[in-house]
């Protein structure tokens, strides 16, 4: 854990007021309420557009990447790191951090729809995903409310859910 401290404290050393704003910002796109808005959006997109199997399906995931979450930090219970006080108000276990296994599963499923609507579009899309990713995931190390191995294992974990649902909503 002392790599972990060690690049906590070296990320903290840049805090500012600014990055203060911008990554508490960050925070609220790993919320479940945003999480669980993008999820009922979409899924209600798919229903009106007459895909029915793909709006249950992001409803599935939605549940899913809740539920993974919050059984794995019941299951390990690792505490949040201490290092300086915290911005935002966090309540459960640190692994795997919820923020990011949310955005690296809905994020990027959102941007392979949107890549296979707007072909000519998909790198755009495929690069803002990943920036959202990695941006909600930085933030929660700059806030110091995660370990990077919990942001890590929310990454993990968020692409093999991404993975399965995008591979299930390509079954014929």
């Amino acid at each position: 854990m002392a790599w972990e401290t060690r690049l906590l404290l070296w990320l903290h050393s840049w805090a500012n007021p600014i990055l203060d704003v911008v990554f508490q910002f960050s925070h609220e796109l790993g919320t479940f309420g945003f999480g669980a808005a993008l999820v009922l959006l979409v899924s209600a997109w798919h229903a009106w557009r007459r895909r029915p199997q793909v709006a249950v399906l992001w409803l599935l995931v939605g549940v899913t990447a809740a539920l993974l979450q919050w059984q794995l930090k019941e299951l390990f219970l690792r505490p949040r790191p201490r290092l300086w006080p915290w911005l935002i108000d966090v309540g459960s276990a640190a692994w795997p951090s919820g923020h990011a296994l949310s955005t690296a599963t809905f994020f990027p499923l959102l941007a392979a729809q949107a890549a296979r609507r707007w072909p000519k579009r998909a790198g755009w899309c495929w690069a803002a995903a990943s920036a959202l990713v990695f941006y909600v995931g930085l933030g929660r190390l700059y806030l110091g409310v995660h370990w990077p191995t919990d942001v890590l294992g929310g990454w993990l974990l968020g692409a093999a859910l991404f993975g399965v649902a995008w591979r299930l909503m390509n079954r014929r």
